[in-house]
């Protein structure tokens, strides 16, 4: 176990190096802001030409979800100080959380200036690449749907005022819902896997975590301290999260309380929660993955209707995190292809780079002279692959439908959008 940790944690030290970041920014996960991945461009062979984009979307860069998101930290630090327990590095912590309290007041959940930047970013993108598919005399139409979250239905509404100024002879339709929840999401259904992955996480950072050297630094009596939280653990974890959607935010105070070792080994721990929990992981991955197979079948059956004649150019979907993740996973796109054990995760997977605050993923249908349909896979805006069917970043639409096909375990098969 110590040796697969060691392994782990030289990773994080050599991934940061080759991609010339700090630890904090090399680890923000799920909380990062979003970042394109700049890739070469691979043209379609001759003769094909693109018709039709499948798309689904997390939501842009948000505001900390709800109170109790930041009173995670906020609660115990505050309880803290009215015992005189915080040193002045933990007031600065407490100042920290507060301040972020009180600009997410009225807009918790929601996504930022940031967020619809980065939607719109996309969209404008989107159309520069392929123009031809939003110039289509019998195929004009948009179809966009978003859970009944308001931060996806305003991540909607930024993609598509985006998209429709740059491709104006569109017509747009939006829909949103505990339906279209349903679909892309299903979260609910996945609440009995998530405490085996906060156990795996408390067991590790109680091995690789030196909770003394944090406390000695924020309170004044990190003993009689201990009483006012009950979770090590989360009292450490609140500061990764909430630090990495602070930051983004222009609050920075939460990120520092962590040295970049402190934060490293406990955002490399959340990491590897978050595949436990959502991803295709070795202990749960099969069961988790499957919640999403009506996601699988909506992008059949929309693609089926766009390849019938219908006048759908893209079918665009907003969504969440933990909905894409075990979604990803199940069709095996690269870089979630692997099941890997908790202890593992590290050295394959990083949520900063794949599922950062607006993660997406493209699938672009080119049409050949002979009537063939090919189709490209993108992972946020750059090419990738599905490990299953060879190097990609194209594919037969015949062989990737067969194969989608062939992943759903049969229980989605009543579910459509």
């Amino acid at each position: 176990m110590a040796r697969r940790w060691v392994s782990a944690i030289f990773a994080l030290l050599l991934c940061s190096i080759l991609h010339g970041q700090d630890a904090y920014d090399e680890w923000k996960g799920v909380y990062h802001r979003y970042h394109e991945n700049v890739t070469a461009s691979t043209p379609a062979p001759r003769g094909y030409k693109p018709f039709y984009i499948s798309h689904i979307g997390r939501h842009g860069s948000r505001y900390p979800v709800n109170p109790g998101y930041v009173g995670n930290g906020l609660g115990p630090l505050a309880r803290a100080d009215s015992l005189g327990l915080l040193s002045a590095e933990g007031k600065r912590l407490l100042s920290g959380f507060r301040q972020l309290d009180s600009t997410s007041q009225g807009v918790y959940g929601l996504i930022t200036g940031l967020g619809g930047d980065e939607q719109q970013q996309i969209a404008r993108r989107m159309v520069a690449r392929y123009p031809k598919v939003f110039k289509q005399k019998d195929r004009d139409s948009i179809a966009c749907y978003a859970t009944h979250k308001q931060r996806t239905i305003l991540s909607m509404a930024n993609f598509a005022s985006a998209l429709a100024s740059c491709a104006p002879r569109v017509h747009i339709g939006f829909v949103a819902g505990e339906k279209y929840y349903d679909v892309m999401c299903r979260e609910e259904m996945a609440a009995s896997g998530l405490k085996g992955g906060s156990r795996k996480a408390d067991k590790a950072m109680a091995e690789q975590f030196d909770y003394q050297a944090f406390y000695s630094r924020i309170f004044t009596d990190p003993i009689r301290a201990r009483s006012c939280f009950k979770s090590d653990r989360l009292m450490v974890e609140t500061c990764v999260t909430n630090g990495a959607v602070a930051d983004y935010m222009g609050i920075h105070d939460i990120l520092y309380s962590l040295t970049p070792e402190e934060f490293r080994i406990a955002a490399s721990i959340y990491n590897a929660k978050q595949f436990y929990q959502h991803c295709g992981s070795a202990e749960q991955g099969e069961w988790r993955m499957h919640i999403m197979d009506p996601l699988v079948l909506d992008f059949i059956r929309r693609a089926d209707a766009a390849l019938a004649g219908n006048r759908v150019a893209a079918d665009l979907r907003f969504s969440h995190d933990v909905g894409m993740m075990p979604f990803f996973s199940l069709i095996g796109l690269k870089g979630y292809d692997r099941r890997l054990p908790f202890e593992e995760v590290n050295s394959y997977w990083n949520s900063t780079y794949m599922m950062p605050m607006a993660a997406n993923l493209q699938f672009v249908f080119f049409r050949g002279r002979k009537g063939d349909v090919i189709v490209k896979v993108l992972l946020n805006e750059g090419e990738s692959s599905i490990p299953a069917l060879g190097p990609g970043p194209f594919y037969a639409w015949s062989s990737l439908r067969s194969y989608l096909v062939s992943l759903v375990s049969g229980d989605g098969a009543g579910f459509a959008m």
